[in-house]
């Protein structure tokens, strides 16, 4: 378990696929995700085997309260450990939890856990710019914008455009 200030992050476990399960088929939770087509309880569980599993390209995590209730997932994934980079992820998927600052804690705690356990040196994301929570979110952890993709995802009937942010090691030890 990796310890934050409000939240912890862990393995994924069994018991975590029926919440994901209802999340994943939830399009208020999905808004920002894009196209999701309806999961059965077996395809969540398979999805969630598969991302617990230990690989050297990626490392998913459930965020926990510290109630031990699972309110979520994040992730690095595209690890490369020759540039020493990853492209960090969220899903917080218990609406009841959203706003309250858990996802904020949730990526301060995987990046320090990056650069400082797993040496990484860059830690990138994509994000569509009318999520104003998610970009606020890694603005207070750091995260600068470094451009914008015109047009780079079609979500909901359009393309919108995409956010490039990034955070360095040098960055992130000067606010640690």
């Amino acid at each position: 378990m990796i310890a934050g200030n409000k939240v912890s992050l862990r393995a994924i476990l069994k018991d975590d696929v029926k919440a994901y399960t209802s999340w994943i088929n939830d399009q208020e939770t999905n808004h920002w995700r894009g196209v999701n087509h309806p999961t059965a309880p077996d395809q969540a569980a398979a999805w969630l085997d598969l991302e617990g599993t230990v690989a050297n390209d990626r490392l998913t995590l459930a965020i926990d309260l510290d109630t031990h209730t699972f309110i979520g997932l994040i992730g690095l994934r595209g690890i490369c450990s020759r540039s020493r980079r990853a492209e960090i992820w969220i899903y917080l998927g218990a609406k009841e939890y959203w706003n309250k600052g858990l996802g904020q804690d949730a990526v301060r705690t995987i990046c320090k856990y990056a650069f400082e356990e797993m040496n990484l040196h860059r830690i990138w994301l994509e994000c569509d710019p009318e999520n104003v929570g998610a970009v606020k979110c890694y603005e207070k952890n750091g995260f600068k914008h470094e451009g914008t993709l015109k047009d780079g995802y079609y979500r909901h009937g359009k393309y919108r455009d995409t956010v490039m942010m990034g955070l360095i090691r040098p960055e992130w030890e000067l606010r640690a």
